[in-house]
């Protein structure tokens, strides 16, 4: 294992990769003579409107066997380590939910369900991540099936056959009604009935295309628990009302992610009562799909949105080269090794294992949530991402809880989580804000970003190093009707150094405001 870096260096790389997006725009020209050297002098560079290069997931973060996976299942495949490494986090997610808790400290504990998200584009061989990241997985419930599969046809035998008997019985009973021979019936009746055997249930693990109804009752004969893995994004449609009239039916999965108890009775369905459910849900989507989710009723304010953990790696696409390498037998061989036994650690009868926090470990996440927290003061980095920003240290948690629970998968439980174990997750943690950000960002959660980058094409289609606010806002009145509209679009040019106030020369008589774009942008560009 590599020696991890400490928290306040995982901080330094979150700000080193806001420094990274300030970098000049591509289609700068080049700049003979030095010219723009003397023009761009005093000027600070522009800090990017976009999010195109947020920070790559480290080598290193996860426990050995799940490290190897993930990077064999990279070259294997020619996709992003971070597509691989999301589909791991799930797949151990799915595998130790409801098993084990993480005590941060006394009185708060957090459940080991999550919910990763990673946003690629189509032909990023996403069906061939997943198969191999959950093989595991559909093994053991095969093999769940091929055990019980005897089981079960026995008990059906045998129930069928007890139910013929009392229906039998039941017939006997009412034309006997009124003698002394239909207490004899009835109380037989009453005893196969109570004898009646249990049909066995074969276990599930997880599931894909499922609606919130059919997804409670699962959850409900699968000891509360159920992974939710697609390499596609159907599910949010489900969610949005797709075959509920287009009102959202979020319930369950919001308490599924915080363990909270469920009780649904509805119609003529039996009911679902569930103490503390968990869900983790492994998505994904094409990239596409983030844009507009925000606008989705409910998504945004009933806090769906802010339980993901997003990551928006770089597609390869273009960049493959077809000679790839399958991923080793012995890897795939201990990934499976160790994702059964964690599928085999029974929950105790008196609730889940308790993984304590050391005090290390804890000062460690104290201070990390202590900087969260003045993150989401007015001018922070979350501070129009107070919902997502609110749960990061709890997912924190979480994370720090799985890779504890992958790093002793064969000798759990193991129940004191180390601070080494801690800084790792808070390290996958402080990346993960940074990809968050840029995907609310792609959701529409920042319009006035946004707009910004709609005044910038603008100034790019000129090309010219000056320009008026009216004459901005006449070219572009169709999309700002009122000169109010285009002013805060208009400030984060400013604050973002891709323009600057010169003056407010007199035109025809009325004052307007003349800007003059940073010459390390608009080098060539003629007046």
């Amino acid at each position: 294992m590599n020696e991890q870096a400490d928290l306040a260096a995982a901080f330094d790389r979150m700000r080193d990769a806001i420094a990274a997006r300030s970098t000049p725009a591509d289609d700068a020209e080049p700049n003979a003579g030095g010219k723009l050297e003397h023009q761009a002098e005093g000027w600070p560079d522009p800090v990017s409107l976009d999010n195109a290069q947020l920070p790559e997931l480290p080598k290193g973060l996860f426990a050995p066997w799940a490290e190897a996976m993930i990077n064999a299942v990279a070259v294997a495949t020619e996709t992003p380590r971070e597509l691989g490494a999301m589909m791991v986090l799930g797949t151990i997610a799915t595998a130790c939910q409801r098993k084990s808790v993480v005590q941060v400290r006394p009185g708060y504990t957090e459940p080991l369900n999550a919910w990763p998200v990673c946003a690629l584009e189509p032909g990023n061989r996403k069906t061939a991540v997943l198969l191999s990241t959950t093989a595991p997985l559909r093994q053991w419930e095969r093999e769940q099936t091929e055990l019980l599969a005897p089981k079960i046809a026995e008990a059906e035998s045998k129930r069928a056959t007890a139910e013929a008997r009392i229906a039998a019985l039941r017939t006997q009973a009412a034309r006997a009604e009124g003698s002394a021979d239909y207490a004899d019936k009835s109380g037989e009746i009453a005893k196969l009935d109570s004898e009646l055997p249990e049909v066995p249930k074969i276990r599930r693990l997880w599931a894909q295309d499922i609606t919130p109804e059919k997804l409670g009752m699962l959850m409900a004969d699968n000891d509360e628990a159920m992974g939710v893995i697609s390499d596609e994004a159907g599910i949010f449609d489900i969610l949005a009302g797709r075959y509920s009239n287009g009102v959202p039916n979020l319930d369950l999965f919001l308490q599924a992610h915080a363990g909270a108890p469920v009780r649904v009775d509805r119609g003529s369905r039996a009911p679902v009562i569930m103490d503390s459910p968990a869900l983790t849900l492994v998505l994904s989507p094409q990239s596409d799909v983030l844009h507009g989710l925000a606008s989705k009723s409910g998504f945004r304010g009933r806090g769906l949105l802010a339980r993901f953990l997003y990551s928006l790696p770089v597609s390869r696409l273009g960049f493959r080269s077809g000679n790839t390498t399958p991923v080793p037998q012995i890897v795939s061989s201990e990934y499976a090794q160790h994702i059964r036994a964690l599928l085999e650690l029974k929950r105790p009868e008196d609730g889940p294992y308790l993984i304590r926090v050391s005090n290390e470990a804890l000062a460690e996440w104290s201070e990390f949530s202590a900087t969260v927290e003045t993150w989401m003061r007015d001018g922070g980095r979350f501070e129009n991402l107070r919902d997502w920003g609110g749960k990061l240290p709890g997912a924190a948690a979480r994370i720090a809880g799985l890779f504890h629970c992958a790093e002793h998968a064969l000798r759990m439980p193991h129940l004191e989580l180390s601070l080494e174990t801690m800084r790792r997750a808070l390290e996958f943690a402080a990346i993960l804000s940074e990809h968050a950000l840029a995907a609310f960002d792609m959701m529409g959660a920042d319009a006035t970003l946004k707009d910004a980058r709609k005044v910038w094409r603008w100034i790019q289609r000129e090309r010219k190093p000056q320009f008026t606010f009216r004459d901005c806002f006449n070219a572009l009145r169709g999309t700002f009707p009122r000169t109010a509209d285009l002013e805060r679009p208009i400030e984060v040019l400013v604050e973002r150094s891709f323009i600057a106030l010169m003056e407010s020369p007199t035109r025809a008589g009325r004052p307007t405001r003349l800007y003059e774009v940073n010459p390390k942008l608009g080098a060539g560009w003629q007046k």
